[in-house]
C-alpha cells in the first residue's frame, strides 16, 4: 500500500478524470526531465556529499514518475481499446439531455460497433430504458433485438433490462427514477472541455453528477427539506459539522469523487462516505438479476409490462 506522504503525485490525482490525469502525468515528467537535466557537480568533498544525500529521492522520485507514466498508459490503451470517450460521451447525453433521436441513432451505432464491448452496450441500453421509458417514441424492443443480433450478448443478459425497469417501477414514486436525468444547465460548457496539454486525448466528460450532492448541499446550507429527511427529537437543524453518508447496498466512485470534493469546496464541514461495499453498473444488474427473479410478473401498464408485451418474450 503507498502512503500519500511517499508518492504526492497519487495524494494530488486520486479523483481526478482521465483528460485532467495525463495533464498531470505530462507536468510530472517535465517536472523530472528539469531535474534530471540539471546535472550534479562533483568538483569538490561537499558537492560529493550533497549528490549522496539527495541520491536517494532522486531515485524514489524516478521510480514514482516510472510507474506513473506506465500507469496512464496503461489507461491510455483501454480508453482506445474500448472506444470508452465514444461511450462515456453517450452515457453523458443519455444522463443529462434530452436528445432522444440523436441518441437511438448513436446507440444503434455504438452496439454495431464490434470494438465496444458487451457489458458497455448492455450498460447504455439500460440508460436509455431508463431514461426514455415513458417518450412516445421509445425504441427499447428494438434495441433489445439488436442486442441479441450485433451485441455479443446472451439472451439471459439481454433480460436484465426488463428486470431493471421492472425494478425501476417497484419504487415507491416515479420522481425518485425522473429525478436521476433532470437536466443540469451548470454543465452546459462540460462537453466542449477538452486536454490541453496530452495531444489527442479529450477529457471524458463530465457532466453528471449524483444526486447526493444536491442532498448534501442542501444539508450543509441548511435547507434540507424535513419532511423527506426527518430530524430525531430534540435536535435543532443547525448547519452541520460533520457528516456521516452510509449507503446500503453499496457506494460508487462517482459519489466518492463528489464527495472528495464537497470537502474540499465546504471549509468548516466534514463529509465521510461509506457503504456496504463500492458497487459497479455490473455488479448492480448481477444483484438486480438474482433478487428481481423472485418478484411477481411486472404490471400491465409499467413500463417493465409494456415492454414483456412488445417482445413477446423474458
Amino acid at each position: 500500500m503507498i502512503s500519500q506522504d511517499q508518492d504526492p503525485f497519487f495524494a494530488k490525482n486520486m479523483y481526478l478524470n482521465f483528460g485532467d490525469l495525463g495533464q498531470n502525468a505530462k507536468e510530472y515528467v517535465e517536472q523530472f526531465a528539469s531535474k534530471q537535466a540539471s546535472g550534479q557537480k562533483l568538483d569538490s568533498i561537499e558537492d560529493m556529499k550533497r549528490f549522496v544525500e539527495e541520491y536517494p529521492e532522486f531515485r524514489r522520485l524516478s521510480g514514482n514518475v516510472t510507474k506513473h507514466v506506465t500507469l496512464v498508459g496503461e489507461l491510455s490503451r483501454r480508453v482506445e481499446r474500448d472506444s470508452l470517450l465514444d461511450v462515456s460521451e453517450l452515457e453523458q447525453s443519455l444522463a443529462c439531455n434530452d436528445n432522444h433521436s440523436t441518441d437511438v441513432k448513436t446507440l444503434q451505432r455504438h452496439i454495431q460497433n464490434p470494438q465496444v464491448p458487451p457489458d458497455s452496450k448492455l450498460r447504455l441500453v439500460a440508460i436509455y430504458a431508463l431514461r426514455y421509458a415513458a417518450h412516445a417514441s421509445n425504441s427499447t424492443p428494438a434495441l433489445l433485438d439488436l442486442l441479441s443480433v450485433a451485441g455479443g450478448l446472451s439472451r439471459h443478459r439481454i433480460n436484465l433490462i426488463p428486470k431493471l425497469l421492472t425494478y425501476a417501477s417497484s419504487l415507491q414514486t416515479q420522481s425518485q427514477t425522473a429525478d436521476l436525468f433532470q437536466p443540469s444547465g451548470i454543465f452546459d460548457s462540460a462537453r466542449a472541455r477538452l486536454n490541453r496539454g496530452l495531444r489527442g486525448v479529450e477529457n471524458v466528460y463530465t457532466q453528471h453528477s449524483p444526486k447526493m450532492e444536491t442532498t448534501l448541499q442542501d444539508l450543509i446550507k441548511g435547507r434540507l427539506s424535513t419532511t423527506a429527511y426527518p430530524f430525531l427529537d430534540g435536535q435543532t437543524r443547525d448547519k452541520p459539522q460533520d457528516i456521516v453518508v452510509f449507503i446500503v447496498g453499496g457506494a460508487t466512485y462517482e459519489e466518492a469523487k463528489m464527495v472528495a470534493q464537497v470537502n474540499a469546496s465546504s471549509p468548516g464541514v466534514r463529509v465521510v462516505l461509506g457503504g456496504t461495499g463500492v458497487i459497479n453498473s455490473s455488479m448492480f444488474l448481477g444483484e438486480l438479476e438474482e433478487s428481481v427473479d423472485a418478484w411477481p410478473e411486472p404490471r400491465e401498464g409499467s413500463a417493465a409490462g409494456r415492454l414483456r408485451r412488445e417482445i413477446g418474450r423474458t
